[in-house]
């Protein structure tokens, strides 16, 4: 309904919601484009922004939407944010774990429920895989990132890309060529850089100071 009723009001600037594939469960994973020609695909660089890979994160889903609405609200009048929106082909999946999240919402409806990962049936009666654990880059790299127990709440599946999710946002990189990504979460008040599972990350002293704007903005 939010993405609905974003492009109701501004249709100059992004588009209708395209369904990335279906979950397990049968849910759309949606994807909207904002630019200032959204439905024109312009040479410019793309950027791509996803949340709630964790079912149990919604906050994460709220602060990408408000971005969103950030972003379009304060076109005519933000120089920035102009500059953005007419630079930048800025994709948004803002709720990639659909099942996770009704799952939550139906066990838990006043809020609080701990369901982290999507709801596939695994062996031995466990359910779910954890998303951000089943990706192809650096899948399987040790056990102690990422675990090979369907009962684990970092399983991470029988295999990269065994998951729905995980291909719908492998298959739109694919197509945007988005080289600038981010993820959001909403736990631990922690800002992480590639790669998760190496201690000595590439490309350090950009994503420190990346790190370190980010700080002087919102304490974490």
């Amino acid at each position: 309904e939010h993405l609905d009723a974003l492009y109701s009001d501004y249709p100059e600037l992004i588009t209708e919601k395209v369904s990335l594939g279906q979950t397990l469960e049968g849910r759309d994973i949606w994807m909207v484009k904002i630019s200032d020609t959204p439905d024109i695909d312009e040479p410019e660089p793309a950027a791509h922004f996803d949340a709630l890979h964790h079912a149990r994160e919604p906050l994460s889903m709220a602060t990408t939407i408000n971005f969103m609405f950030y972003l379009l609200e304060n076109y005519d009048t933000d120089a920035y944010v102009r500059f953005l929106v007419d630079n930048r082909e800025i994709y948004f999946v803002p709720v990639v774990n659909p099942d996770g999240y009704v799952f939550n919402e139906i066990t838990d409806p006043d809020g609080g429920g701990l369901w982290r990962k999507n709801r596939f049936p695994n062996a031995g009666g466990c359910f779910g895989v954890d998303l951000n654990r089943n990706y192809g880059f650096g899948y399987a790299t040790n056990n102690e990132c990422s675990s090979p127990n369907p009962c684990s709440g970092v399983y991470r599946g029988t295999e990269a890309f065994s998951e729905e999710e995980s291909k719908a946002i492998r298959d739109l990189l694919a197509v945007t060529g988005a080289r600038t990504a981010f993820s959001t979460h909403s736990t631990a008040g922690t800002y992480l850089m590639p790669y998760g599972f190496n201690a000595t990350p590439p490309a350090f002293d950009i994503y420190s100071e990346w790190a370190s704007a980010f700080l002087a903005e919102n304490d974490y």
